[in-house]
Formats: C-alpha cells, sequence, structure tokens
C-alpha cells in the first residue's frame, strides 16, 4: 500500500467503533432514531466532531447545525473535493443509513492527515442535518440549507412531525448558528469540485448478487403525497349492499392495487425503474369499527423514477385512477399538498473513475440507479456528484439493517482512492 493510504485501515477501525458507539447511545427500540435537529441528531454530531478533533482536523458548524472538516493546513475557502452524507435517520431505522457515510468521510481525511505528505490535501467531509423526510415532510433540507439552495426564511416554518414545533425553532434551541468558533461557509461549485456520497444500499440488489459496491447512475426523482386523504361514507358492514357503498378503505386499496399493476406491466416490459408505495395507512381510531364500513382513510403515497418522462407518466396514471375510482365507489380524494424532487443524473467521469479505482483494488462493482440522497442537492447546485453504494443486508428504514465491517472498508478503499485521483488530477 502506497503512503498516501498507509493509514486508512487503522482509521477504519476507529470510525467503525464511532458507529457503533453512534449507534448504542441513539437506540430506540426497534432500531433507531435520529429525528433532524434533535437530540440524538446532536450527539451524533458532538461525536463526529470529538472524533475529528481528536485527529487533528479542523472543524466548522455552519449557521444550521451542518458541520465541515477539513485537513489542518486546507483554507476554508480552497476548492476540495469533498464527501459525507447525513446524520439523521427515520424513525426506528437504522444505524448506517448516511452516518456510514459520515464515518467513511472521516476515515479518508484523518488517515491524509496521519501522513505528512498528505496533511494539506484539498479534501472535505460534511455532516448533514435531515436527509430524511419523515420528520418536516420533505427531504435534505441540511444540504438544501449548506448548499444555499434554500434559506430559512422560506423553509423556517416547516414543522417536525413529532414535536409540532418549527425548523426554526429547532436549528436555535440548539444553538446554531454557534459564535464560538468560526462560521463554516456556504458550499458552491467554487468551493466543492466534486463531491462524493459514500452510502450503504437500501435494496437488496448487492446481496442479491453478491457484489460489494454499486454506482449509482442517476438518484430517482420522486412525487409524494405525505397528507393524503380519502372520504366516503360510513355504514352499517351487514346492512349495507355493495352498490350502496362509499368504502374508503377499499377504495385506498383499488388506487394502490391499480398502481401496482402498472408497476408490474412495467417490469414485464423491462423496465425496472419505477416504483411506488404506500407507507402510511390508518382508519379513523375514534370511529372506525369492525362492524362499520370505513367513511375516511388517511395514506401516504410515494412515487419514485429515475427517468423524468417515467414519472411524470406515473403522476398522470395516478390522477386517471383516481378519477375511475371516485366515479365508481362514490368517494373522494384529497391528496393534499405535493412534494417531490426531479431524477438527477450522477456525473459520468466520476462514474468510470469509481469504477476504474474498484477495479484496481479487485473490487467488484456494478452499475445500478439509487434513491434519495444529498448528492442529488449538490448536482442542483452545479457540482459533479457520484455515489458509492456498499452491499448492506437486510435493506434500510428499518431495524435489522445491517451493514458488514469488511463491506464497510472495502467502500472506504475505494472512496479514499478516488478522492486521492481527483486531488491528484487537480
Amino acid at each position: 500500500m502506497t503512503d498516501a493510504h498507509s493509514h486508512i485501515d487503522s482509521c477504519i477501525t476507529e470510525v467503525w467503533e464511532l458507529l457503533e458507539r453512534i449507534g448504542r447511545e441513539t437506540t430506540d427500540s426497534p432500531g433507531i432514531t435520529r429525528a433532524a435537529w434533535s437530540r440524538n441528531e446532536e450527539m451524533a454530531a458532538d461525536l463526529v466532531r470529538a472524533f475529528a478533533r481528536r485527529h487533528g482536523l479542523q472543524v466548522l458548524n455552519d449557521a444550521f447545525g451542518n458541520v465541515q472538516f477539513l485537513l489542518p493546513g486546507v483554507d476554508p475557502a480552497t476548492p476540495c473535493v469533498t464527501t459525507g452524507s447525513h446524520l439523521d435517520s427515520v424513525p426506528h431505522g437504522g444505524n448506517y443509513d448516511g452516518l456510514a457515510g459520515i464515518a467513511a468521510g472521516l476515515a479518508v481525511l484523518a488517515a491524509a492527515n496521519a501522513d505528512p505528505v498528505n496533511r494539506t490535501r484539498p479534501f472535505r467531509a460534511v455532516a448533514m442535518r435531515c436527509e430524511e423526510s419523515p420528520w418536516f415532510g420533505t427531504a435534505y433540507l441540511g444540504s438544501r440549507l449548506m448548499l444555499g439552495l434554500s434559506t430559512l426564511d422560506e423553509i423556517g416554518d416547516l414543522v417536525r412531525s413529532d414535536s409540532g414545533k418549527s425548523l426554526r425553532h429547532h436549528i436555535q434551541h440548539l444553538g446554531y448558528p454557534r459564535t464560538d468558533g468560526a462560521l463554516a461557509p456556504l458550499l458552491n461549485s467554487g468551493l466543492v469540485t466534486s463531491f462524493l456520497e459514500l452510502h450503504i444500499e437500501q435494496g437488496p440488489l448487492l446481496e442479491s448478487d453478491s457484489i460489494p459496491v454499486g454506482i449509482a447512475t442517476a438518484v430517482r426523482g420522486n412525487v409524494r403525497f405525505p397528507d393524503a386523504r380519502c372520504i366516503g361514507a360510513y355504514g352499517h358492514s351487514a346492512a349495507l349492499p355493495r352498490r350502496f357503498r362509499q368504502d374508503a378503505v377499499l377504495a385506498v386499496a383499488e388506487l394502490a392495487l391499480g398502481l401496482d399493476g402498472y408497476w408490474k406491466d412495467r417490469i414485464a416490459q423491462g423496465d425496472e425503474d419505477f416504483v411506488f408505495t404506500v407507507g402510511k395507512f390508518s382508519t379513523d381510531a375514534a370511529q372506525h369499527a369492525m362492524t362499520k364500513v370505513a367513511g375516511d382513510v388517511k395514506f401516504t403515497l410515494n412515487i419514485g423514477a429515475a427517468v423524468k418522462t417515467s414519472l411524470d407518466a406515473a403522476r398522470t396514471l395516478l390522477f386517471d385512477l383516481i378519477r375511475g375510482i371516485e366515479n365508481d365507489r362514490g368517494v373522494t380524494f384529497e391528496l393534499g399538498r405535493e412534494v417531490g424532487t426531479t431524477p438527477t443524473r450522477l456525473d459520468t467521469t466520476l462514474i468510470a473513475l469509481i469504477e476504474d479505482t474498484a477495479g484496481a483494488l479487485g473490487i467488484a462493482t456494478r452499475r445500478m440507479p439509487t434513491v434519495g440522497h444529498d448528492a442529488a442537492m449538490f448536482v442542483r447546485a452545479g457540482i459533479p456528484s457520484a455515489v458509492i453504494l456498499v452491499r448492506n443486508a437486510n435493506g434500510s428504514h428499518n431495524s435489522d439493517e445491517a451493514l458488514d465491517r469488511e463491506d464497510f472498508a472495502g467502500g472506504v478503499h475505494v472512496l479514499g482512492r478516488a478522492m486521492h485521483r481527483l486531488a491528484n488530477a487537480r
């Protein structure tokens, strides 16, 4: 191993211990919960800051609680090869979604700082807040603020789902912006030459194919309705014939099955890009009963695709299905606010570089689309970006999420080598 990478294995061991400690500290059985701008997310931020300082790295907080890490000899205004991911988790999720990417970046920077030759490498790592959408009903809030894509004036009144308090309140409650050090600058294409995000794969493909590393070709866009509702009419379960029923449960079920049928047709035609999920589905606890036809259902709907035309076609189908179900069943759908992101193509030059780097290390890879990651916001900011996916058993957004240490180490080696190659090419 060359001098540039001679310290990476010991740093991987240390960040793995950091990952495990944060997991223990933020356990919320079943699984892990690090709500955006919460005590648990701040605890994770404190632990990664402490790790970075122990390894001699610069630590800078921005006005919103995102954290930037730099090698000691690097001016914060220097254009840098940048890596990182997010601190938060979904409710009762896994420990590695997001956090593994932060740990990987810290390992690369700590290893570089341990080698006198590399202490002025133009490297930056970031730990971002609130990538997950359940907390404020929309994703990427931390990276959007960090990159200047959104302002606190624009999004500060968003309300966190568990607390009922505003985004602005939560940021201020944690003491941001802090006055105990230099404020990290907003990032842009002048300060970030490229962005590489290491992230666990959140599905089964790498595990199924026995391939340790994936290289994302695109980040799926999505159309989401977090507050959807179907209104029918309550009735007696035994006395009401079908033709008189306005059954909200069956109406939403028919909508879901219609989208599922479309999904199966797409797969049969060789296109596996489309996905959709009904993540929440509930009748009114104050009114529902075994002997009542349900007159009210609240649900969420999340449609995703890596190609905009696919996303647009699915959205059109959704409204066509709704019109037909409303006419047939006498119900009314109120989808509420619509949020989402456009599909994002990742940088082909970076994809090829990562593929070549992994090949040189003897690590097998496959190209594949991926789900929402902060890298999509870097692309929106005009920054060449890529995502390195690490094999992960049991999927993600669940308490059984698992990451093998050796797979993580392989991903960190690929990330580190790729970052050094990019720095050398400047």
